[in-house]
Protein backbone atom coordinates (compact mmCIF):
# COMPACT_ATOMS: atom_id res chain seq x y z
CA UNK A 1 0.00 0.00 0.00
CA UNK A 2 1.32 3.40 -0.42
CA UNK A 3 2.98 5.26 2.10
CA UNK A 4 0.42 8.10 3.65
CA UNK A 5 0.57 11.69 2.27
CA UNK A 6 1.31 12.54 6.04
CA UNK A 7 4.79 13.88 7.37
CA UNK A 8 5.40 11.27 10.32
CA UNK A 9 4.80 12.55 14.08
CA UNK A 10 8.15 14.53 15.22
CA UNK A 11 9.70 12.60 17.86
CA UNK A 12 9.54 15.14 20.44
CA UNK A 13 6.34 15.63 20.00
CA UNK A 14 5.81 11.34 20.08
CA UNK A 15 7.02 11.04 23.44
CA UNK A 16 5.12 14.15 24.76
CA UNK A 17 2.81 13.42 27.30
CA UNK A 18 -0.87 13.91 26.06
CA UNK A 19 -4.45 13.32 25.91
CA UNK A 20 -6.50 12.45 22.96
CA UNK A 21 -10.06 13.17 21.70
CA UNK A 22 -12.00 10.35 19.20
CA UNK A 23 -14.41 11.45 16.65
CA UNK A 24 -16.74 10.03 14.17
CA UNK A 25 -18.87 11.24 11.70
CA UNK A 26 -20.44 14.13 13.57
CA UNK A 27 -17.21 15.87 14.69
CA UNK A 28 -15.09 17.98 12.22
CA UNK A 29 -12.03 19.27 12.69
CA UNK A 30 -10.85 21.70 9.65
CA UNK A 31 -7.56 23.78 9.06
CA UNK A 32 -5.05 21.73 11.46
CA UNK A 33 -1.93 20.41 10.92
CA UNK A 34 -2.04 16.46 10.19
CA UNK A 35 0.64 13.62 10.71
CA UNK A 36 0.92 9.95 10.18
CA UNK A 37 2.32 7.83 12.84
CA UNK A 38 3.65 4.11 12.42
CA UNK A 39 3.04 1.20 14.48
CA UNK A 40 4.34 -2.70 14.57
CA UNK A 41 0.39 -2.71 13.86
CA UNK A 42 0.06 -0.44 10.72
CA UNK A 43 0.11 3.19 10.36
CA UNK A 44 -2.31 5.90 12.07
CA UNK A 45 -2.83 8.60 9.69
CA UNK A 46 -4.39 12.22 9.62
CA UNK A 47 -4.27 13.12 13.39
CA UNK A 48 -3.69 16.24 14.51
CA UNK A 49 -3.82 18.23 17.98
CA UNK A 50 -6.95 20.12 19.29
CA UNK A 51 -4.15 22.93 20.87
CA UNK A 52 -1.44 25.22 20.30
CA UNK A 53 1.11 22.75 23.16
CA UNK A 54 0.37 20.20 21.27
CA UNK A 55 -1.36 18.24 24.40
CA UNK A 56 -4.61 17.55 22.86
CA UNK A 57 -4.26 14.58 19.85
CA UNK A 58 -7.26 14.11 18.02
CA UNK A 59 -7.94 11.25 15.70
CA UNK A 60 -11.40 10.56 13.74
CA UNK A 61 -11.79 7.01 13.79
CA UNK A 62 -13.54 6.75 9.97
CA UNK A 63 -10.50 8.47 8.66
CA UNK A 64 -7.00 7.16 10.01
CA UNK A 65 -6.66 4.26 9.08
CA UNK A 66 -7.38 3.98 5.76
CA UNK A 67 -5.91 5.95 2.43
CA UNK A 68 -6.03 6.11 -1.23
CA UNK A 69 -3.16 5.55 -3.60
CA UNK A 70 -2.44 9.44 -3.41
CA UNK A 71 -1.88 8.93 0.62
CA UNK A 72 -4.92 10.77 1.52
CA UNK A 73 -6.83 9.38 4.10
CA UNK A 74 -10.07 7.31 2.78
CA UNK A 75 -13.71 7.04 5.41
CA UNK A 76 -13.47 3.69 6.59
CA UNK A 77 -17.26 2.21 7.69
CA UNK A 78 -17.36 0.93 11.31
CA UNK A 79 -16.95 -2.70 9.74
CA UNK A 80 -13.11 -1.90 8.59
CA UNK A 81 -12.09 0.73 10.76
CA UNK A 82 -8.58 -0.93 12.40
CA UNK A 83 -9.23 -0.21 16.22
CA UNK A 84 -6.53 -2.05 17.22
CA UNK A 85 -4.27 0.68 15.17
CA UNK A 86 -5.78 3.10 16.76
CA UNK A 87 -5.60 2.43 20.49
CA UNK A 88 -2.28 1.24 20.34
CA UNK A 89 -1.15 3.95 18.10
CA UNK A 90 -2.35 6.31 21.36
CA UNK A 91 -0.89 4.12 23.86
CA UNK A 92 2.83 4.50 22.06
CA UNK A 93 2.15 8.38 21.86
CA UNK A 94 1.68 8.64 25.45
CA UNK A 95 -1.16 9.56 25.72
CA UNK A 96 -2.40 8.99 29.23
CA UNK A 97 -6.35 8.80 28.72
CA UNK A 98 -9.49 9.10 26.11
CA UNK A 99 -12.42 10.56 25.64
CA UNK A 100 -14.31 9.35 22.95
CA UNK A 101 -17.56 11.10 21.13
CA UNK A 102 -19.84 8.81 19.20
CA UNK A 103 -23.63 9.23 17.29
CA UNK A 104 -25.62 6.77 18.53
CA UNK A 105 -29.65 5.82 17.74
CA UNK A 106 -31.93 5.46 20.88
CA UNK A 107 -33.14 2.36 21.62
CA UNK A 108 -35.87 3.78 24.37
CA UNK A 109 -36.74 7.26 23.34
CA UNK A 110 -39.21 7.75 25.50
CA UNK A 111 -36.34 8.24 27.91
CA UNK A 112 -33.66 8.97 26.27
CA UNK A 113 -34.46 11.34 23.44
CA UNK A 114 -33.34 12.44 20.45
CA UNK A 115 -31.07 15.58 20.52
CA UNK A 116 -29.79 14.13 24.18
CA UNK A 117 -26.50 14.17 25.18
CA UNK A 118 -25.58 10.77 27.20
CA UNK A 119 -22.28 9.18 29.31
CA UNK A 120 -22.57 6.02 29.28
CA UNK A 121 -21.50 3.41 32.40
CA UNK A 122 -21.29 0.40 30.43
CA UNK A 123 -21.60 -1.46 27.43
CA UNK A 124 -22.85 -4.93 25.55
CA UNK A 125 -21.22 -6.21 22.05
CA UNK A 126 -24.58 -7.95 20.01
CA UNK A 127 -21.98 -10.69 18.72
CA UNK A 128 -19.66 -11.03 21.59
CA UNK A 129 -16.18 -12.08 19.12
CA UNK A 130 -13.30 -11.52 20.68
CA UNK A 131 -11.98 -8.18 20.71
CA UNK A 132 -8.23 -8.44 22.13
CA UNK A 133 -4.72 -7.75 21.51
CA UNK A 134 -3.71 -10.72 22.29
CA UNK A 135 -1.52 -12.38 19.68
CA UNK A 136 -0.41 -8.96 18.14
CA UNK A 137 1.58 -7.57 20.62
CA UNK A 138 2.63 -8.78 23.78
CA UNK A 139 -0.01 -8.75 26.90
CA UNK A 140 -0.30 -10.35 30.09
CA UNK A 141 -3.17 -12.15 31.68
CA UNK A 142 -4.26 -10.40 34.63
CA UNK A 143 -1.57 -7.53 35.16
CA UNK A 144 1.02 -6.58 32.45
CA UNK A 145 4.86 -6.89 33.35
CA UNK A 146 8.17 -6.34 31.90
CA UNK A 147 7.53 -5.76 28.02
CA UNK A 148 3.83 -6.37 27.98
CA UNK A 149 1.61 -3.88 26.91
CA UNK A 150 -1.38 -4.71 28.67
CA UNK A 151 -3.79 -7.54 30.29
CA UNK A 152 -6.35 -9.59 28.63
CA UNK A 153 -8.37 -10.46 31.58
CA UNK A 154 -10.28 -8.08 33.43
CA UNK A 155 -13.96 -6.48 34.33
CA UNK A 156 -15.13 -4.06 31.66
CA UNK A 157 -15.98 -0.25 33.06
CA UNK A 158 -15.56 -1.65 36.74
CA UNK A 159 -16.01 0.58 39.90
CA UNK A 160 -13.02 -0.53 40.84
CA UNK A 161 -11.01 1.01 37.85
CA UNK A 162 -9.90 3.87 39.58
CA UNK A 163 -8.53 5.73 36.99
CA UNK A 164 -11.61 5.47 34.98
CA UNK A 165 -14.33 6.25 37.28
CA UNK A 166 -12.02 9.43 38.51
CA UNK A 167 -11.72 10.55 34.73
CA UNK A 168 -15.00 10.31 33.74
CA UNK A 169 -16.20 12.34 36.94
CA UNK A 170 -13.60 15.16 36.19
CA UNK A 171 -15.29 14.70 32.41
CA UNK A 172 -18.78 15.06 33.55
CA UNK A 173 -17.42 18.54 35.32
CA UNK A 174 -15.91 20.14 32.39
CA UNK A 175 -18.59 19.50 30.14
CA UNK A 176 -21.51 20.82 32.09
CA UNK A 177 -21.21 24.40 30.95
CA UNK A 178 -22.01 22.91 27.40
CA UNK A 179 -25.36 22.25 28.60
CA UNK A 180 -25.67 26.17 29.28
CA UNK A 181 -24.53 26.83 26.66
CA UNK A 182 -26.80 25.43 24.35
CA UNK A 183 -30.08 25.66 26.74
CA UNK A 184 -33.11 24.75 24.71
CA UNK A 185 -31.06 22.49 22.21
CA UNK A 186 -30.01 19.90 24.56
CA UNK A 187 -33.03 16.91 25.48
CA UNK A 188 -32.77 15.67 28.61
CA UNK A 189 -32.70 12.07 29.11
CA UNK A 190 -34.28 10.53 32.02
CA UNK A 191 -32.01 10.37 35.55
CA UNK A 192 -30.54 13.24 33.93
CA UNK A 193 -30.06 17.03 36.05
CA UNK A 194 -27.88 20.27 35.16
CA UNK A 195 -25.73 18.98 38.39
CA UNK A 196 -25.23 15.58 36.48
CA UNK A 197 -25.47 16.12 33.38
CA UNK A 198 -24.15 14.46 30.69
CA UNK A 199 -24.63 11.24 32.87
CA UNK A 200 -27.28 9.84 34.40
CA UNK A 201 -28.84 9.54 37.50
CA UNK A 202 -25.63 10.43 39.18
CA UNK A 203 -21.97 10.15 37.82
CA UNK A 204 -21.33 7.56 40.51
CA UNK A 205 -20.18 3.97 39.06
CA UNK A 206 -21.96 1.32 41.00
CA UNK A 207 -22.93 -2.35 40.39
CA UNK A 208 -26.38 -1.74 38.93
CA UNK A 209 -25.79 0.29 35.13
CA UNK A 210 -27.46 3.31 34.61
CA UNK A 211 -26.99 3.51 30.79
CA UNK A 212 -25.49 0.99 28.05
CA UNK A 213 -23.74 1.85 24.93
CA UNK A 214 -24.86 -1.43 22.63
CA UNK A 215 -22.93 -1.81 19.77
CA UNK A 216 -23.51 -4.12 16.54
CA UNK A 217 -20.94 -5.12 14.00
CA UNK A 218 -22.56 -2.26 11.01
CA UNK A 219 -22.44 -1.10 8.54
CA UNK A 220 -26.10 -1.66 7.89
CA UNK A 221 -28.57 -0.11 10.52
CA UNK A 222 -30.46 -2.99 12.36
CA UNK A 223 -33.56 -4.22 11.62
CA UNK A 224 -36.93 -3.96 13.44
CA UNK A 225 -36.70 -7.63 15.12
CA UNK A 226 -33.08 -6.64 15.93
CA UNK A 227 -34.02 -3.15 17.54
CA UNK A 228 -36.63 -4.99 20.45
CA UNK A 229 -33.84 -7.54 21.12
CA UNK A 230 -31.15 -5.18 21.79
CA UNK A 231 -33.47 -2.69 23.60
CA UNK A 232 -33.17 -5.41 26.22
CA UNK A 233 -29.52 -5.07 26.46
CA UNK A 234 -29.04 -0.71 26.65
CA UNK A 235 -30.26 2.26 26.06
CA UNK A 236 -28.58 3.55 23.31
CA UNK A 237 -26.76 1.79 19.93
CA UNK A 238 -23.75 2.19 17.67
CA UNK A 239 -21.05 0.63 15.86
CA UNK A 240 -17.66 1.58 17.49
CA UNK A 241 -17.13 2.87 20.64
CA UNK A 242 -17.86 -0.63 22.60
CA UNK A 243 -14.56 -1.98 20.36
CA UNK A 244 -12.42 0.91 21.53
CA UNK A 245 -12.99 0.59 25.05
CA UNK A 246 -12.66 -2.83 24.87
CA UNK A 247 -9.02 -2.10 23.86
CA UNK A 248 -8.69 1.04 25.63
CA UNK A 249 -9.04 -1.23 28.84
CA UNK A 250 -6.43 -4.17 27.75
CA UNK A 251 -3.94 -1.58 27.11
CA UNK A 252 -4.62 0.70 30.61
CA UNK A 253 -6.08 3.51 29.01
CA UNK A 254 -8.73 5.00 31.07
CA UNK A 255 -11.49 5.65 28.14
CA UNK A 256 -14.34 7.79 28.82
CA UNK A 257 -17.72 8.29 26.23
CA UNK A 258 -19.95 10.84 25.59
CA UNK A 259 -22.49 10.11 23.31
CA UNK A 260 -24.82 12.37 20.80
CA UNK A 261 -28.21 10.64 20.23
CA UNK A 262 -29.03 11.78 16.98
CA UNK A 263 -31.94 9.64 15.91
CA UNK A 264 -34.14 6.85 16.68
CA UNK A 265 -33.35 3.04 16.15
CA UNK A 266 -35.51 1.74 13.52
CA UNK A 267 -39.15 1.31 14.19
CA UNK A 268 -38.77 3.07 17.37
CA UNK A 269 -39.59 7.19 16.10
CA UNK A 270 -41.80 9.01 18.06
CA UNK A 271 -41.54 11.94 15.46
CA UNK A 272 -44.55 12.61 13.35
CA UNK A 273 -42.62 13.30 10.42
CA UNK A 274 -40.81 9.65 10.91
CA UNK A 275 -37.56 8.75 12.19
CA UNK A 276 -35.03 10.58 8.58
CA UNK A 277 -37.01 13.86 9.59
CA UNK A 278 -36.01 14.03 13.02
CA UNK A 279 -32.93 13.68 12.49
CA UNK A 280 -32.97 15.99 10.02
CA UNK A 281 -34.70 18.31 12.83
CA UNK A 282 -31.89 17.76 15.78
CA UNK A 283 -28.62 17.70 13.30
CA UNK A 284 -27.80 20.72 13.19
CA UNK A 285 -28.29 21.60 17.09
CA UNK A 286 -26.35 18.37 17.82
CA UNK A 287 -23.09 19.31 15.29
CA UNK A 288 -23.26 22.96 17.48
CA UNK A 289 -23.56 21.05 21.14
CA UNK A 290 -20.81 19.05 19.33
CA UNK A 291 -18.75 21.22 18.66
CA UNK A 292 -18.99 22.77 22.19
CA UNK A 293 -18.13 19.31 23.61
CA UNK A 294 -15.14 18.90 21.70
CA UNK A 295 -13.84 22.58 22.87
CA UNK A 296 -14.51 21.89 26.34
CA UNK A 297 -12.39 18.60 26.46
CA UNK A 298 -9.40 20.67 24.52
CA UNK A 299 -9.57 23.50 27.18
CA UNK A 300 -9.47 20.63 30.46
CA UNK A 301 -7.04 17.98 28.58
CA UNK A 302 -5.09 21.06 27.70
CA UNK A 303 -4.69 22.35 31.51
CA UNK A 304 -3.70 18.65 32.86
CA UNK A 305 -6.77 16.95 32.31
CA UNK A 306 -7.66 15.45 35.91
CA UNK A 307 -4.47 15.77 37.12
CA UNK A 308 -4.53 19.43 36.46
CA UNK A 309 -0.64 19.54 35.23
CA UNK A 310 2.02 17.99 33.35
Amino acid sequence: MQTPAYPPLPDDLVSKPKYAVIGGSGVTVAGEERFSFKTSLGWLVNISFLDQEKRVLFVNRHLCTSWDESGKATYAPPHVVDFHVILYGLKKLNVKGVCAIGSTGSLRPKTVPVGSIVMPDDYAFVLPAPVTFWGKIPMGTFQPSGVEEGKIHFAPASKDDSDWVNMRSWVQKVLAPVLKEHQGKIKMAEGQEEKNWPSVFGCEVGVDVKLSYVQTCGPRFETRSEIQTYATLGHIVGMTCASEWTLAQELCLPYVLVCAVDNSANGLSLHPGGPVQEYLDHKGDIAEVTSSLVKCLTTGLGAGGPDGKW
